[in-house]
């Protein structure tokens, strides 16, 4: 398997219809005097080598202008951020059999400037359990998981950290847990995740039973959880989802934001 560090190509979804933002681009608005997609381009961009896909399903002119190839779902009727993610490893999978995808949201400004390298470190750090238990029917599984990771708890995250889930092989994609905002608890962070080519087909047939839930899909891969949970992390997952949430960060000092 290739390293990741060479072989992985960023998503920024941009693609969801911003309904808490009276249906505006969210990833389109000015931030500190720029888009929020560029905030986010500045920081993921140097990461993957410039290898970047944006994923948007309106004014794709727009979202052109920022020098990177630009993917609609393939699939009908905005069914969320795994179309976006289906759409990026179908790209990727065309040229690579071994690539990987770093998944990312639009609206984050403050993603951290060392995302992949930590995600990857914590694939090699995984520990895996020896010899599962058979896996539940889906909807077993999905009502499990909900009841043991559904709000993650700081004093869970430690046991968390790094642990591949429902799964007897190598870890081959990885989340995030963090927090968005000072003195918020650690969440995961679906949205800033690393993916596998290898699973394309997996999401297409979860997507077409009817699955919308990113993380849900995610906890069925050989999946590492990753705790970004250093000091300059306490704001790096924050995600803007209304005008007012955006106006408050803008007044944030400049030492802070």
């Amino acid at each position: 398997m290739r390293d990741p560090r060479d072989a992985t190509t960023a998503l920024i979804l941009c693609g969801g219809r911003a309904t808490r933002m009276g249906g505006v681009d969210k990833p389109l608005q000015a931030f500190l005097g720029r888009p929020l997609v560029e905030h986010v381009l500045e920081r993921i961009a140097p990461q993957t080598g410039a290898r970047v896909l944006i994923s948007a399903n309106r004014h794709p002119q727009a979202y052109a202008r920022f020098g990177h190839p630009v993917l609609a779902d393939t699939l009908p009727d905005f069914p969320g951020p795994l179309a976006g993610i289906l759409a990026g490893l179908e790209a990727l999978e065309a040229r690579d059999a071994e690539a990987w995808l770093l998944c990312v949201s639009g609206d984050s400004p403050w993603l951290p400037q060392d995302l992949l390298e930590r995600l990857v470190d914590g694939l090699s750090a995984a520990t895996l359990p020896p010899s599962p238990p058979p896996s539940p029917a889906p909807r077993e599984r999905a009502s499990r998981l909900r009841d043991a990771h559904g709000g993650a708890r700081d004093g869970a995250m430690a046991s968390d950290v790094a642990m591949a889930r429902d799964c007897a092989m190598t870890p081959d994609c990885a989340m995030a847990l963090g927090r968005e905002g000072p003195g918020q608890p650690m969440r995961s962070q679906p949205l800033a995740s690393l993916i596998h080519v290898r699973h394309r087909e997996a999401l297409e047939a979860a997507l077409r039973a009817g699955e919308r839930r990113v993380e849900a899909w995610l906890r069925t891969l050989p999946l590492a959880l990753v705790a970004f949970d250093r000091p300059q992390d306490e704001r790096a997952f924050a995600n803007i989802n209304d005008r007012s949430e955006l106006e408050q960060l803008e007044r944030l000092p400049p030492g802070i934001r």
